[in-house]
């Protein structure tokens, strides 16, 4: 496991922060005031905002719970990696900054001891390295 899969979760979360903020977007350009109705044939290349609205809502809402099962996915994958972590201290570590996206400062913080952003971090890095080594990657 490298520190960039361990991050997934972070990136997953932003995408679909970032989708949610442009479904509102669409859903609010949706809420198009209902145009009078005349008997008056409507200008040549008038276009219906509502109907090319629609469609992109229904595409970006596909696209949220399809992320949202990935993250969901990459989460337990995630999960049972960290789970068998044998040392409590950095699985501890590995959980606050990974799963529950906490900086580093508040990892160390719950920590507690002498531990610093920094250390937590190295702590990390040192452990998948080592792990790394024996696995002969």
């Amino acid at each position: 496991m490298t520190v960039e899969e361990l991050q997934q979760l972070f990136y997953l979360d932003k995408l679909i922060q970032n989708e949610l903020t442009r479904l509102e977007a669409l859903r609010e350009a949706a809420d198009i005031k209902s145009p009078a109705l005349t008997t008056m044939p409507r200008a040549p290349g008038a276009k219906d905002k509502l109907g090319d609205i629609v469609p992109q809502i229904a595409d970006l809402e596909q696209e949220i719970e399809e992320n949202i099962r990935i993250y969901a996915e990459t989460r337990d994958r995630l999960l049972k990696y960290i789970n068998r972590v044998p040392n409590a201290r950095i699985k501890l570590i590995m959980i606050l900054r990974f799963i529950e996206q906490r900086p580093w400062e508040e990892v160390a913080d719950v920590v507690g001891g002498k531990e610093t952003g920094d250390s937590a971090r190295m702590c990390v890095t040192r452990y998948l390295a080592m792990e790394e080594s024996y696995s002969g990657g």
